[in-house]
């Protein structure tokens, strides 16, 4: 615990008896030596204690007892501060016993013989003659900062105690048993020495003490100890807080305990602080702005002290309990953070601030570790210093990889205080965007805007097309269209023309006109950025199978770490409508990890949603939850850019449906959406969900008005082609489910038209099965009314079921059991009957006796 300033005769708002509970064996021993005392027999005691511990107070009892008992007394208060001044302590006793005529003619003693102890034999004399007319106290409070004239005195009258009856009481702190004051009394004298020792309050204690100021519930008093660590004036000043708030002793408060009790120490510090000499002070503020970074002779370096000056600084800090030093690197250190609280709070900013400068120089001509000295920068003053800007870009980026953005995002802060060079600072800007994102979005979205604005003229292409793929990979298609038209226009890039274009595909329908326009869509890809847009663009209108497959290679084949995230993500996505879902989740995964060291935690996210998609489709329920719950993980979803965040939903309630957890899907479908949310194409996406959602919950006209407003959005940005997003066939069963039977089998024509165009037969295959079944409700077959350009499913329809799905039909159409499936297939017979039921669902059959033929072969 900390130092506490206990002197005698202090005023306080509990009563003395409040500050002496739990010291009841104490209080038989000093009044046994008062009593003695008063039947002519001398003693010596030394209380010791913890700085707090009521040492002062005991002491204070003991004089009102011997004054009580009609018997002298005379109390001195040793200080830190008067160490070196001869005499001070003898002289406040001096004073209280000898009449004033005498005071002149001992004051003239002391000045002329404190270097020899002279006056001491005269002194001796003097107060025994008192002590011989009537029993004498002798007390000094906080005896180990007596100073050493005084000492010397004390040790005289010991060796004296039996020529009259004299009691000689000190009060020591625990933390100084090194010093001349704290040492032991002199084995000479003629009476047995007593101990008494004040430890900390037990919680029968602070119970009891609690009870007298109001009623106070066990948990509430077993908190109140380990807060305070059983320390009365910690305590104390606690229960006063409490008392003038009005606050009842109950466990639902022990979180203001905690604070108050913080504060008590921080306040005790401070007062402990003002009785010291400058130099302790100086030494204990850079030991506490260190934090434990510094070795000894650093933070002397730093304080301004050597030699004798900082070992007698060090013992007497010590000794207070202000610092400790760790028995592994000897390193010394504020003893707690309520101390460093404490004495931080003694310093004006100003002072702060220059320490912390000093204490950067010094450390980095020490070569500390980075991310200590950023630690100090943080506070410091502008020091218009390369290293500095060095220093904390490195601290944060160390601070990024091991999770802790806040901290590095400050970090980044501080170094834009300091004068950097435009492209520099644009730098800056961009790598602070990117970690912002997760807890400030709005400023991450106007730092990339100004680099975007402020970069042009830099001619530093990288770093524009970096903040325009933070951008547009964030979800803010709106605002990267508009810049990037801007910038287009003044930079050659083919990697920045993609973006530009990029953009311009995910914004809803109808974004407000540019005042620049965008450069045309190249008919040839000049980078891997531009062939990722381009199979994008050839997937989306369901154009040119191969030539997809060729651009979305060319786009993730170059691992080029300027390379944008946002086209290569693209890319992905054209690979997946193509079928190839493992090229494509590789290529996602690959996006995932640049992400991550580059520390673009948006488009991170974004590539999981998009994983978690595949994986959902192809019945990896479980891997499509990890994906989205990391894609959280990585960035919250309150920082989600509006027009992003209706991707994730939209992945989570299919993943949701897939598991036919209907209920968890209907929580997630009735999320608020935030403003700006139907502006970008993710809510087209989020529109098909929910109308999948309410197909599944028996609402059919709802589910309708959902395909038909996704289906106008695709529509208008010529998003033609049904592997991006079908949104025709559920349409149609729908309205199959409504009776309108032409409605149904006109949007299944142009399902069906538009898929043979794209011809990929990973996609025919389940269009062909859901056309069987949204004309089944719609009361027509494959023959009936308006089916003329419908193909023949026949036997190409098993082709939809999943490799287990079609193990396990294969093995039933053979006749075998679900019993004998699961000992086949080494898995449960409940597995087996989910298979089989997945099954018949995607064949549009009924059960095991009309599995087609074929799949027995």
């Amino acid at each position: 615990m900390v130092a506490v300033h206990d002197a005698p005769g202090r005023s306080s708002a509990a009563p003395r008896q409040h500050e002496l509970v739990g010291r009841d064996d104490e209080l038989r021993v000093v009044g046994g030596l008062v009593a003695d005392l008063a039947r002519g027999r001398s003693g010596l005691l030394t209380i010791n204690g913890a700085p707090g511990s009521g040492r002062s107070a005991l002491l204070e009892a003991m004089l009102a007892d011997a004054r009580a008992a009609g018997l002298n007394t005379a109390a001195a208060q040793s200080s830190p501060l008067e160490t070196d001044v001869p005499y001070s302590t003898a002289a406040q006793q001096i004073a209280l016993l000898c009449p004033p005529e005498q005071l002149t003619r001992i004051s003239s003693a002391w000045a002329e013989g404190a270097a020899t102890n002279a006056p001491i034999p005269f002194l001796r004399k003097q107060i025994l003659d008192v002590a011989a007319r009537r029993p004498l106290l002798l007390a000094v409070d906080d005896h180990q900062w007596i100073d050493p004239w005084s000492l010397a005195w004390c040790h005289a009258m010991l060796r004296h105690l039996d020529r009259a009856p004299v009691l000689m009481v000190r009060t020591v702190r625990d933390t100084a048993p090194e010093t001349d004051g704290g040492a032991r009394w002199d084995e000479t004298v003629p009476v047995p020495p007593r101990r008494v020792r004040l430890g900390p309050l037990a919680v029968p204690d602070v119970a009891e003490l609690l009870s007298r100021y109001g009623p106070a519930d066990r948990d509430f008093a077993a908190a109140a100890t380990t807060e305070t660590s059983g320390n009365p004036a910690v305590l104390r000043l606690v229960l006063e807080e409490f008392h003038r708030a009005g606050l009842g002793f109950e466990s639902r408060h022990v979180p203001r305990l905690r604070v108050h009790a913080a504060d008590a120490v921080a306040h005790l510090v401070g007062r402990t602080l003002r009785g010291l000499p400058a130099d302790h002070v100086e030494l204990l503020r850079a030991i506490t702005l260190c934090g434990g970074e510094f070795d000894f002779e650093l933070a002397c370096a730093l304080a301004g002290l050597h030699g004798h000056a900082a070992a007698r600084a060090r013992t007497s800090l010590r000794h207070l309990g202000l610092i400790c030093e760790s028995t592994e690197d000897g390193v010394p250190r504020a003893s707690s953070p309520a101390v460093a609280t404490g004495v931080l709070a003694e310093m004006e900013p100003a002072e702060r601030e220059e320490l912390h400068g000093r204490a950067a120089e010094i450390g980095h001509r020490a070569a500390v570790e980075p991310c200590a000295l950023a630690d100090m920068l943080l506070n410091a003053p502008q020091m218009r210093r390369r290293w500095v800007v060095e220093t904390l870009v490195e601290a944060a980026e160390r601070h990024r990889q091991e999770g802790r953005h806040e901290r590095a995002t400050e970090l980044l802060r501080r170094a834009l205080r300091e004068p950097v060079p435009g492209d520099c600072r644009q730098r800056l800007l961009t790598r602070l965007a990117a970690i912002e994102v997760a807890h400030a979005p709005a400023a991450s979205d106007g730092r990339l805007r100004q680099v975007l604005t402020d970069a042009v003229g830099t001619g530093d292409t990288a770093l524009l097309v970096q903040a325009a793929d933070l951008l547009v990979a964030r979800g803010d298609s709106e605002t990267g269209r508009r810049e990037l038209a801007t910038v287009c226009a003044r930079v050659r890039s083919p990697a920045l023309d993609a973006l530009g274009l990029l953009a311009d595909e995910l914004c809803a329908p109808a974004p407000e006109p540019l005042a620049v326009r965008l450069p045309p869509v190249p008919e040839e890809a000049a980078d891997p950025a531009q062939a990722g847009l381009l199979a994008w663009r050839c997937a989306r209108l369901g154009r040119r199978p191969d030539l997809v497959r060729t651009l979305a290679r060319e786009a993730l084949a170059d691992r080029d770490p300027e390379l944008p995230l946002a086209t290569r993500i693209a890319a992905c996505h054209a690979l997946a409508c193509r079928d190839d879902a493992a090229e494509a989740a590789a290529g996602l995964t690959a996006v995932i990890f640049d992400a991550g060291r580059r520390g673009a935690r948006a488009a991170a996210a974004y590539a999981l949603v998009q994983r978690a998609v595949l994986a959902a489709k192809d019945e990896r329920c479980p891997a499509a939850g990890a994906d989205l719950a990391a894609a959280v993980r990585q960035l919250p979803l309150h920082c989600w850019h509006p027009a992003l965040l209706p991707h994730y939903l939209a992945a989570r309630i299919g993943a949701l449906l897939r598991l036919e957890d209907v209920a968890g899907a209907e929580r997630v479908a009735a999320a608020e959406l935030p403003l700006g949310a139907e502006r970008g194409m993710g809510f087209a996406y989020l529109l098909h969900a929910r109308g999948e959602l309410r197909l599944a919950t028996g609402d059919p006209a709802t589910a309708l008005g959902y395909f038909q407003e996704c289906g106008r959005m695709l529509r208008a940005k010529e998003w033609l082609n049904p592997a991006v997003l079908s949104w025709r066939m559920p349409a149609a069963i729908a309205q199959g489910r409504l009776g309108a039977a032409r409605a149904a089998t006109r949007l299944i024509g142009e399902e069906l038209e538009l898929a043979e165009r794209w011809g990929m037969p990973g996609l025919l295959e389940p269009v062909h099965r859901k056309a069987l079944s949204a004309l089944a409700l719609a009361g027509s077959g494959p023959a009936g009314p308006g089916a003329a350009g419908i193909p023949r499913m026949g036997a190409a329809l098993p082709a939809a079921l999943s490799v287990p799905e079609r193990r396990a039909a294969s093995l039933a159409a053979r006749g075998l059991s679900n019993k004998d499936i699961a000992q086949e297939l080494g898995v449960t017979v409940r597995t087996v009957e989910l298979r089989l039921t997945k099954s018949y669902r995607k064949l549009g059959i009924e059960g095991r006796a009309q599995l087609p033929p074929d799949l027995a072969e």
